[in-house]
């Protein structure tokens, strides 16, 4: 039986049926707020209130004559801009190209001249397949059971509203679009392209994706009808498209040094080598560097602790839009950990220490509302022992030691804002690398760019996939010794 639902917040009326849980409905309707467990129950990140009061979207069932009040969610800064000196030139044809960076957290769109490669207009959002979990892997489960047409339609809607947006900047038709280039880890290019992502829940993992090729934008982006869609090929089931298109733009390719280029995000993907030969990992880093899975964690938005430092023996920090901490972010949560090992709040294990009870458990105080717990520690060794496991392990791969390493490049939003002395003081990144690092900025979407101006085309593309060696670190017998060792702290 139907009933009709009032969302408060846009004088919304959405039709569901009784019985079924909000999230879902919500979800239907486009309004849905995010759910980084998927709708488990156990992330308490979906609160919405039901007739004034707040209870979690995903565990509350549709009845007759609720109203539902959405929070007012702050916006976060969608990273756009890369910082790698690229000189793009186009083919000089008539017509405009798109290049995406669909990214699991966000989608960047770029309209481009296609006469000179010029940038015209771009537009970013939160992916909209948000409330269906944080993490690929979530996204996956989700897709295998029942929700793939949902999960592709959902971002292929956000897509097409994109491409919308920056012909209307520009003040072209979508028709005058001759090229898309779409980059991606391989489990959002498969939802892209309605390819069900099982390959990726099951050993061996094998990716789907192992060809470049050219379709008709048409069948995936009617709006864009007369142009043509690049397929990036991938590396592996989890290194994809946006990795080839980090290696693309920062041109390590080419390199006669030996460069390390991190990706960090819900799923950290890493490449190290050069000319003579690169070797590529994929760590699950989760998504707790992203907010999700920590107790007050949030995106780098307004009200988010981005960063934390010791004065004077205490902890201090800093809230992005200043007022009032709402919560706290990735490079927050990093900060902050560095700076409890400065002020003996952490041991070796990352063991609260001293520290205040919250709740019946020690914690670490940041602000009146907002702090930190053994949990939320818990996940943070997890990931950052993930990433310096990778990172190590490729090393003896290639038989370099990590002082060998010349530069380190941090693509994606993360690496950009992430303070380097701090990922080096809790081990996310080896201390040998301090001074190494810079930012790359959103080198995916640069990569991408480069692609749809056909500079270089997609037989480089190609070869990249081809030869770069991928190195699957649970196969390892060093893995599991490896990634707990640098679970640890230096104290």
């Amino acid at each position: 039986m139907k009933t009709s639902i009032q969302v408060t917040h846009s004088s919304q009326t959405i039709e569901a049926e009784i019985g079924e849980d909000l999230l879902t409905a919500l979800r239907r309707a486009g309004s849905a707020p995010d759910a980084p467990c998927g709708g488990r129950g156990t992330c308490g990140k979906c609160r919405v209130l039901v007739d004034g009061k707040e209870v979690l979207a995903c565990q509350t069932k549709v009845r007759e004559g609720m109203a539902v009040a959405l929070a007012e969610a702050s916006r976060p800064e969608i990273l756009t801009k890369s910082n790698v000196p690229v000189q793009r030139t186009a083919p000089g044809q008539e017509g405009f190209l798109l290049a995406f960076d669909a990214g699991t957290t966000t989608l960047v769109c770029y309209l481009l001249d296609g006469k000179t490669g010029r940038e015209l207009a771009v537009s970013n959002m939160l992916n909209p397949q948000a409330s269906y979990g944080a993490d690929v892997v979530t996204r996956i489960q989700a897709a295998m059971h029942g929700g793939m047409d949902a999960l592709c339609s959902v971002l292929r809607e956000g897509m097409s509203r994109q491409i919308q947006e920056v012909c209307g900047s520009a003040g072209i038709q979508a028709e005058e679009i001759s090229v898309v280039s779409i980059v991606g880890n391989p489990c959002m290019q498969q939802l892209f392209l309605g390819i069900l992502p099982q390959n990726l829940a099951e050993i061996p993992f094998k990716p789907v994706l192992t060809r470049g090729e050219i379709r008709p934008a048409r069948e995936y982006l009617p709006i864009c009808k007369n142009a043509s869609l690049l397929v990036v090929p991938d590396i592996s089931g989890y290194v994809g498209a946006d990795t080839i298109g980090c290696v693309l733009s920062t041109e390590m390719y080419d390199a006669e040094e030996t460069v390390l280029m991190v990706d960090i995000g819900t799923n950290g993907e890493m490449v190290l080598g050069g000319k003579k030969g690169m070797v590529a990992c994929a760590t699950a880093a989760g998504p707790a560097l992203e907010g999700a899975g920590i107790r007050f964690g949030m995106r780098g938005a307004a009200g988010a602790i981005d960063h934390v430092w010791l004065e004077d023996g205490a902890l201090r920090y800093s809230v992005i839009g200043g007022g009032d901490a709402a919560g706290i972010c990735g490079s927050g949560l990093i900060d902050a950990a560095a700076a409890a090992l400065d002020a003996g709040l952490l041991n070796r294990r990352g063991k609260i220490l001293g520290g205040e009870e919250a709740d019946g458990e020690r914690v670490i105080r940041l602000s009146g509302n907002v702090y930190l717990t053994q949990e939320d520690i818990r996940q943070l060794q997890l990931a950052k022992g993930a990433i310096a496991a990778g990172i190590e392990l490729m090393a003896a791969q290639m038989d370099l030691t990590l002082e060998q390493i010349d530069r380190v490049m941090l693509a994606g939003a993360f690496g950009s804002f992430m303070r380097p002395e701090s990922a080096c003081r809790i081990g996310l990144l080896p201390a040998a690398l301090l001074g190494k690092i810079t930012a790359a900025g959103n080198a995916a979407g640069e990569g991408a760019k480069l692609l749809a101006c056909g500079q270089p085309d997609l037989s480089l593309a190609q070869r990249l996939a081809d030869e770069i060696e991928f190195l699957e670190l649970a196969e390892l017998p060093a893995f599991r010794r490896v990634f707990a060792k640098n679970m640890g702290f230096a104290v």
